[in-house]
């Protein structure tokens, strides 16, 4: 069923016009379509109509011909179909319109959606990818800094055997200064280094990690569904009195750390 238009429409080569305001108008975001009756501009007009329909003189009723009456029917039934058949044509035309905006704003999002898709599985790989790989190299990294920090207190242990050389008078004070010298630069060199290794070591882990969270806060995977069972089975553990409040409340932390 057509919708109602405004008979007030009309549509003209530049657009579409409103002969009551005599002007150009969007009738896609006014209410010439279905709604027109509501328009301000439709009932003001009709009110000026009403008010010049009082003040005009009813002119006197007059007998004319049959064959006069036939032909003014027949040019009045003819001026009715060209406004009716005008205005479905208007409605067809506006209901295109309509039709091709709104297919054009879903085509445009329909593609802007995909590549949000696109990108979340790039995201979801590459912080699977990194946290893989992560945990195998951070295995040999956490190796390294251990070995660095044996090294370390080696040097530690050196100033101290330095120190009690010179106090038992087996070194002289110039001997003792330059050995001092030497492994304090040494030390002071890992200990530095240390320190930057470890800061960024953790910086890493943490924003690994963080990403991680994310993931499985959006993302239904066999692993958060094996740890929310494992958390499960803690908790039943606990209530049947297998395991301590100290270990459950440790495990529990664990798990959450992870999954929440």
């Amino acid at each position: 069923m057509a919708r109602a238009v405004c008979p007030g429409l009309e549509r003209t080569a530049s657009g579409y016009l409103c002969t009551y305001a005599q002007r150009s108008i969007n009738p896609f975001q006014w209410y010439c379509f279905g709604d027109y009756y509501e328009c301000p501009i439709y009932v003001q007009y009709m009110r000026s109509r009403g008010a010049q329909a009082k003040a005009e003189t009813k002119p006197a009723q007059t007998i004319q011909p049959l064959q006069q009456q036939q032909t003014q029917q027949a040019v009045t039934a003819t001026a009715t179909t060209t406004v009716v058949t005008t205005r479905t044509e208007t409605t067809l035309e506006a209901e295109d319109e309509l039709i091709r905006s709104s297919e054009s704003i879903i085509a445009r999002f329909e593609g802007n959606a995909k590549a949000l898709n696109d990108k979340w599985k790039d995201y979801e790989s590459s912080v699977q990818s990194a946290r893989q790989n992560w945990d195998t190299e951070k295995a040999k990294l956490r190796r390294y800094i251990m070995i660095l920090e044996r090294i370390r207190n080696k040097y530690g242990d050196d100033l101290k055997e330095v120190e009690l050389r010179r106090s038992m008078g087996l070194i002289d004070d110039d001997t003792y200064n330059k050995l001092k010298d030497s492994i304090q630069k040494r030390f002071d060199k890992v200990d530095n280094k240390l320190k930057e290794l470890n800061a960024r070591y953790q910086e890493i882990e943490n924003t690994i990690n963080q990403h991680y969270r994310r993931l499985l806060l959006t993302t239904v995977t066999p692993e958060v569904s094996k740890l929310k069972l494992s958390l499960a089975k803690l908790e039943e553990m606990y209530r049947d009195g297998k395991i301590s409040k100290e270990v459950y409340e440790k495990l529990k932390a664990e798990i959450e750390g992870v999954i929440s």
